[in-house]
């Protein structure tokens, strides 16, 4: 060391700046040794802490390898979550413990892939179309989706997907939200590609309608296939209420953004089914669809819809439930099912043979006749018969409605038996009121025929045909007679409908009522037969007076002639010149005019 001083803090003397640390100093580089060690151990205890965490999230190998070969290989494999769903900065116990918002969740989905061999196409092109489709699927929907296709499909793909129930489904891995069941097929009528497929909802437990959809040339196979999801594809919601008459839905999804605008989860327009969700007294979920009851959309706030409640009962959403329940929707969309119906009558549900069957689309379409009941009361609807949801009506008679209810078309291949009330009373009162209706409109037709021949007669100055006119007129039935009669019938069906406790005056009847008595107050006046009378008395009149003036004017011409005669006798008295001779008198005086 030569002369310097050494201690336990290093040379006094710095050779470096050539002069000699004072105490002062050595103790400044104590603290900051201390400091240093401080923060050193500060960090191990953190890294301790963590690793612990960590330790108790996960078992150890060793714990794992305890257990029996039997139970490794009944456990279901860990699976990884997505690095999406992992909050930065918080661990992944917290993360979990902390559910995402529905609105936030996308859709897992599962396909079931089946190629028919009657569609020719090997592994080669199966791979390619599928690449293709989801690359249309990442650029049109994007994250809404999250699918995962099955190495090895479900035979239940290749099956008969129309008479395919939800028992079925139950083997299938929960963790998916759907499961989409394909199957591709040749076309037969024309070469192509026949997608045909029905989808299962694992939340609620409910098989979608059969959808099909066609792709006529090979090289449109991957668009084709994404329109086929798209119409594959239904939404899940919760139905937070009710405003203003309307359902409010916060829809899976809603709050994600989509790829494009076709990928948008719900839009306006899109059609639930309202499900209640009831929990039983042993702790198991009872799911019940809302019948006849369609929730659809008519604008989107964010993950809001809100929706026009079209149902056939009064208040479908009722919370007057006696067990806890929740209220779900289920989107659905016009199937490729044959809708079968089989209306009964009651209370013997024997078949309504007969009746006709109308729909009208929502919310404001025309009427259409679809059919008529058979023998057994049944009527089929094949696929396509309208574009989206309908309102049903059946029909007696020609406009008497025993039932009216929505429906979606091709929704379901299963029959539906529909008891009515047939009402065969007010059915009576409505071919009575048919029949009267057509006697007002022939008679009617009548007058208006003989006005218009009076009129005629009336311009030509044919007082007689006129008059002949206005007797015909007068043989027709009165307005007094059609009145007492609907009067007569009006009551007579109020004291039915007392006496029977049964509906006889129904709203369409009471309608009709009204029609005809406007009718008969309207149309059954007789001011045209006081107008045409009076214009023949005034005509009548006019001309007598014409004939009486003419007669007097010609009556004044002798008398004032005969001074003029008298002047032309004091004349000849006098000498008439040779140029004007005499007149002689005439012989017989001059006979009067006739009157006319």
């Amino acid at each position: 060391m030569g002369n310097q001083t050494v201690d336990r803090q290093g040379p006094l003397d710095n050779p470096v700046s050539g002069s000699r640390q004072t105490p002062g100093t050595g103790r400044l580089r104590r603290s900051r040794t201390c400091a240093v060690g401080f923060y050193l151990c500060l960090a191990i205890a953190l890294a301790w802490v963590t690793r612990r965490a960590v330790s108790r999230e996960d078992p150890p190998a060793s714990t794992q390898s305890k257990a029996s070969p039997a139970a490794a290989r009944t456990q279901p494999p860990a699976k990884a979550q997505p690095a999406a769903h992992s909050t930065p900065g918080i661990p992944a116990a917290a993360a979990s413990a902390a559910p995402e918002a529905i609105d936030r969740q996308p859709y897992r989905i599962e396909l079931h892939l089946s190629f028919d061999p009657s569609a020719r196409i090997d592994h080669a092109r199966r791979a390619a179309l599928l690449k293709q489709w989801q690359a249309q699927v990442r650029r049109f929907v994007g994250p809404p989706w999250i699918i995962t296709i099955a190495v090895t499909p479900s035979p239940l793909a290749s099956g008969n997907l129309e008479t395919l129930e939800a028992e079925a489904f139950s083997k299938f891995d929960p963790t998916f939200d759907k499961i989409w069941l394909v199957r591709v097929s040749a076309a037969s009528p024309a070469s192509g590609l026949v997608f045909t497929g029905r989808e299962y909802d694992t939340a609620t437990r409910r098989l979608g309608p059969l959808q099909e959809h066609t792709a006529f040339v090979l090289a449109d196979a991957p668009r084709a296939m994404l329109q086929f999801a798209l119409e594959l594809f239904s939404p899940t919601a919760l139905i937070t209420g009710q405003e203003g008459g309307r359902a409010l839905l916060l829809v899976r999804g809603g709050s994600i953004a989509p790829a494009s605008e076709l990928g948008k989860v719900v839009s306006k327009g899109t059609v639930f089914v309202p499900l209640r969700l009831i929990t039983m007294k042993d702790h198991s979920i009872a799911i019940r669809r809302i019948a006849f009851t369609y929730l659809q959309t008519q604008e989107t706030e964010g993950a809001t819809a809100r929706c026009a409640i079209v149902s056939a009962l009064r208040d479908p959403l009722t919370q007057r439930v006696a067990l806890p329940n929740t209220l779900a929707a289920l989107g659905i969309k016009p199937g490729n099912n044959t809708l079968r119906l089989r209306f009964l009558n009651r209370p013997d549900l024997a078949p309504a043979a007969g009746y006709t069957l109308l729909a009208r689309a929502v919310p404001d379409g025309l009427a259409h006749e679809l059919g008529m009941t058979d023998r057994a009361g049944r009527i089929a609807l094949k696929p396509g018969f309208a574009d989206g949801l309908v309102v049903l009506r059946l029909v007696a008679g020609t406009a008497e409605p025993l039932v009216e209810f929505p429906m979606m078309p091709g929704e379901s291949s299963d029959e539906r038996a529909i008891p009515i009330d047939p009402m065969p009373l007010s059915i009576g009162y409505q071919v009575q009121l048919d029949a009267l209706r057509d006697e007002i409109i022939d008679l009617v037709a009548q007058r208006s025929r003989l006005e218009k021949r009076m009129e005629a007669r009336l311009q030509g100055e044919d007082l007689e045909g006129l008059e002949q006119g206005l007797k015909e007129y007068v043989l027709l039935p009165s307005r007094d007679l059609y009145a007492d009669r609907l009067s007569k019938m009006k009551e007579q069906a109020t004291k039915q409908q007392a006496e029977s406790k049964k509906p006889v005056l129904s709203k369409n009847t009471q309608a009709r009522f009204s029609e005809l008595q406007v009718l008969i107050d309207r149309y059954l006046d007789n001011d045209a037969y006081q107008s045409y009378t009076e214009a023949l008395e005034r005509k009548r009149s006019e001309r007598v007076g014409a004939a009486t003036t003419k007669g007097s004017s010609k009556r004044q011409l002798p008398a004032a002639a005969a001074p003029a005669q008298s002047r032309s006798r004091g004349e000849t008295a006098q000498p008439a010149g040779p140029s004007a001779p005499p007149q002689a008198p005439s012989a017989q005086p001059t006979p009067n005019p006739p009157p006319f």
